[in-house]
Order: C-alpha cells, then sequence, then structure tokens
C-alpha cells in the first residue's frame, strides 16, 4: 500500500509540476511528532519522527490548494508485561493555504485541511487496524535561499479520535518540522 501510495505522489508531482507554471510548490519536512494519546505515549515513546511530502498550487494569489503524505514506524513494549508492539500510522492531508511574503526572501504560510491516518498496531497477538478522519493546521516561515530552493520551519497539530473496543484513540499530535521546498 505504501509503494503504491508513494508512487502516485511522486507522479502527481510530477504532473503538476509540468503543468502548474508559477503556481506550484513541494516541500519536505522532517517533522517531530508529540501524539496527543497518553496511551500511545506509553507504549511508543513521548515523541517520534516522521518525514513527510506536501505539494501545493496557487489558484489565486497568495492563496493555494495543497496535499499531503507522511508515515511513522515505531516499536515499544506493552506497559505492564513488557511484550513486543509495532506501530505504523501514514497521514494523508489536503486542504487550503495561504502564503505571504515579507522582506529579503522571509515568507510565512498557514494552512487548514482534513488528515485521514490509517493505523495499523500489532501487540500480545492482536493486530487492530483502521482509519480516522479529523483536522490539521499548520503555520511557519519559509526562506528563499536562492530562487526556486527555499528552506521552512513548521509548527502544526493533527487532530483525531476515534472509540476503538470502546477506548478512544488519538493519532496525530502536536508537531514542528524543518524542511526544504521548491517553488515553481
Amino acid at each position: 500500500m505504501r509503494k503504491a501510495l508513494t508512487t502516485l505522489i511522486v507522479l502527481t508531482l510530477a504532473a503538476g509540476w509540468a503543468l502548474a507554471g508559477d503556481g506550484f510548490q513541494v516541500r519536505f519536512t522532517g517533522n517531530y511528532l508529540v501524539p496527543a494519546d497518553s496511551g500511545y505515549k506509553d507504549i511508543y515513546g513521548k515523541s517520534m519522527f516522521y518525514p513527510e511530502l506536501k505539494a501545493g498550487y496557487a489558484f489565486s494569489g497568495d492563496f493555494y490548494v495543497w496535499a499531503g503524505y507522511g508515515f511513522l514506524d515505531r516499536q515499544g513494549e506493552t506497559p505492564v508485561l513488557k511484550l513486543e508492539a509495532k506501530s505504523s500510522q501514514d497521514f494523508l492531508s489536503a486542504g487550503l493555504g495561504y502564503r505571504g511574503g515579507a522582506a529579503d526572501g522571509l515568507g510565512y504560510f498557514v494552512e487548514l485541511g482534513l488528515a485521514n491516518v490509517s493505523y495499523k498496531e500489532e501487540a500480545m497477538g492482536v493486530t487492530e487496524k483502521g482509519s480516522v478522519l479529523g483536522f490539521r493546521a499548520d503555520a511557519g516561515l519559509t526562506y528563499t535561499v536562492a530562487s526556486p530552493l527555499f528552506i521552512c520551519l513548521e509548527l502544526g497539530y493533527i487532530s483525531t479520535s476515534k472509540k476503538v473496543n470502546e477506548v478512544t484513540i488519538k493519532p496525530g499530535g502536536l508537531k514542528a518540522g524543518l524542511g526544504v521546498g521548491l517553488k515553481f
């Protein structure tokens, strides 16, 4: 599934780049995620790294539509029995954004959208998988190194919640990222 999704994203980015002209941008960020779910933190850690690729197309001035994909894989152990546990989450999101410029290559962006988080967890011989739809908000700063290359710093939150076997899970959480991108 992940290979097919990655291939689809790469092809979409290539087509967008070829067709979009000046309004296309792509960003790759390395994110530091603090999970919203306390039970998840107990098993897999209080923070984790995940990569993400986002692409956007300006449809009217500084307003743009964007789509992104990120994933994480973690291993941990159950709190009481100390048995191995594995988790994976795929973040597929899309929404609207606004980007503005300040002076000397400095810019900013604000993004709002929907996030679909697909999850899979294996522990104590049981596998639980599914997906949950939620909201996402990101904001950040960009600095143009040399046109079209820029670096970015972003903060965001992915908010989801779902009841699974009488337990509420909350994939996502607070994130901070550092990345590199291209504007065309």
